[in-house]
């Protein structure tokens, strides 16, 4: 995409101009208490000191006002350059792809992460790849041009999640809803952060999910966990969740941003619901054969 980097700059910077803006509070109880004053008839040079005063609370208010309006717009206009996420680049320098014009900046990448899990950051952080204003740095002994596609991928497939388009991550989530023990194994595996071995992973699920694991034997649940991480680490999916090597299973950074987005966004659809919910009506993913108690419990861990 031609003039990809500068677009995407501009928007940012306007994201946080907005972003700050909107963020600042005028004082209504000041404003009331001078607009009282007024409607009573004050006079001399008090009134004409409030009556400047009430007109800069009340510009104050009116650009607080457009500022969020606008700020939504250029959100939804980030996202939507996100979604076709094409930066820019040069010719690769071994395992690193700097920008051929423009790099993206720092307030870019603070911004979309922003507006992706609410926390800026600098850079994009991936296990595969890195994201900064620098260019994109290949973390792992691969095709640099597979890698490539594969984080690109991620980054656009996140953003149409947060405009409510078709995408891959709504796709593997109501495919994980399949095997509810593989919610137990993808938790498990997303917050140690590095790859387990089964016995590990057996280990933390049962601390983890003790009150329902009470109710069935070990060897079922055991069982059950070891079929959900072989259905994770399958070839079953168009992008894996889990990869099994050497024994281990270890989260991929496809695996960890469907976590993070669509646990997130259950946890929000149960806590607006106050756990009385449809699974299949409030999410369109869960299957009949889950139990909705079970999962309220485990999604409010």
């Amino acid at each position: 995409m031609e003039k990809f980097n500068e677009r995407a700059n501009a928007l940012a910077s306007e994201y946080w101009r907005l972003k700050h803006l909107a963020s600042k509070e005028e004082d209504e109880e000041r404003l009331e208490e001078i607009e009282r004053l007024l409607e009573k008839g004050i006079g001399g040079k008090l009134r004409e000191k409030l009556e400047r005063e009430a007109r800069l609370l009340r510009q104050a208010r009116e650009e607080r006002s457009n500022a969020m309006r606008n700020l939504e717009i250029v959100r939804n206009e980030l996202l939507e350059l996100t979604a076709e996420f094409a930066p820019n680049l040069d010719l690769a320098e071994g395992s690193f792809f700097p920008y051929d014009s423009e790099p993206l900046s720092e307030d870019f990448f603070r911004a979309i992460t922003d507006i992706l899990f609410g926390k800026p950051e600098k850079s994009i952080e991936l296990k595969e790849a890195s994201f900064s204003k620098e260019g994109i740095k290949v973390k792992v002994d691969a095709s640099p041009l597979s890698i490539l596609d594969h984080v690109i991928t991620i980054l656009q497939e996140t953003a149409k999640k947060k405009l409510g388009l078709p995408n891959k991550m709504d796709e593997s989530w109501r495919k994980l809803a399949q095997k509810e023990y593989a919610f137990v194994a993808l938790n498990v595996l997303v917050n140690a952060e590095q790859a387990l071995p089964f016995e590990e992973v057996k280990r933390i699920s049962h601390e983890n999910d003790n009150e329902f694991k009470e109710l069935v034997k070990d060897a079922y649940y055991d069982r059950k966990l070891r079929d959900a991480l072989s259905f994770l680490a399958g070839d079953g999916w168009e992008y894996k969740l889990v990869t099994s090597k050497g024994g281990k299973y270890e989260a991929t950074s496809f695996g960890e941003w469907l976590w993070k987005l669509c646990n997130s966004e259950m946890k929000r659809t149960l806590n607006k619901t106050n756990g009385k919910t449809n699974g299949e009506e409030r999410t369109g993913i869960l299957q009949e054969r889950m139990s909705m108690q079970k999962i309220i419990k485990f999604f409010r861990k």
